[in-house]
């Protein structure tokens, strides 16, 4: 009976979502780096030291679905000269002296474990946004040194000067950093949208709870063909 409960709050969320205004809106590509998504660098190394094929499916469903469709919404936004944001999940030091002491303490046993940070300098290669959604010189970049974008940054002042009203996120991962920053960007008063498909997390089963408990009371979730027809629709 609960499930059938949710099932129908989620469904009159859905009815009453708001519409979107794509130039009120912000397309934000939460750490789309390559540290976080490919298999060369230390997150990969170091998961799959500690338990063996846990991050497959991830990898896999980013390649497969999250970058294609991120490239999709990109791709309009960009043809009708929306705002788009980029978060890089980074140390501003290079020595990660200015990461929270959790963060401090992970990044040393990462290092004494695959000889390598697992969150790197915002200039290390590995910090780096994948070639395929590269940014251009009108895309904002947010470098935060803290899982959600809000916590330790000044975007909310930056969305607000530049009249964005409107959050639609994806990226990595849907039950942390997206999660962490959509719920924020709510808080703070933003109609916010994550696009289901175009986020993933470490197995299929966190990433649809995640979806659901947020669009209970948070915000919304989209599918990428449903945020593309509502900005064309828009515009």
């Amino acid at each position: 009976m609960s499930q059938d409960a949710i099932d129908k709050h989620i469904e009159f969320r859905k009815n009453t979502a708001p519409k979107i205004d794509p130039r009120k809106a912000c397309l934000l590509i939460i750490d789309m780096q390559e540290y976080q998504i490919r298999r060369e660098w230390a997150c990969f190394k170091a998961v799959n030291l500690v338990t063996p094929g846990l991050l497959d499916y991830f990898v896999a469903q980013v390649s497969d679905r999250v970058e294609p469709n991120i490239k999709r919404l990109l791709e309009v936004f960009r043809q009708y000269g929306l705002q788009v944001a980029y978060t890089m999940f980074s140390s501003f030091r290079k020595d990660g002296g200015d990461l929270t002491r959790q963060l401090k303490e992970t990044n040393s046993l990462v290092q004494q474990t695959v000889g390598e940070p697992l969150f790197p300098h915002k200039d290390d290669p590995a910090s780096e946004i994948v070639k395929a959604l590269e940014p251009r010189p009108e895309d904002l970049i947010v470098v935060k040194n803290t899982s959600g974008v809000f916590t330790a940054t000044n975007f909310d002042t930056l969305l607000k000067n530049m009249g964005v009203e409107q959050l639609l996120v994806c990226g990595v991962v849907t039950n942390m950093c997206v999660e962490g920053s959509a719920r924020f960007g709510a808080e703070l008063g933003y109609d916010v949208f994550i696009i289901g498909d175009a986020c993933a997390a470490w197995s299929e089963e966190v990433h649809e709870a995640t979806l659901r408990s947020f669009q209970m009371i948070f915000g919304h979730v989209l599918t990428t063909d449903a945020a593309v027809s509502a900005v064309q629709d828009s515009l």
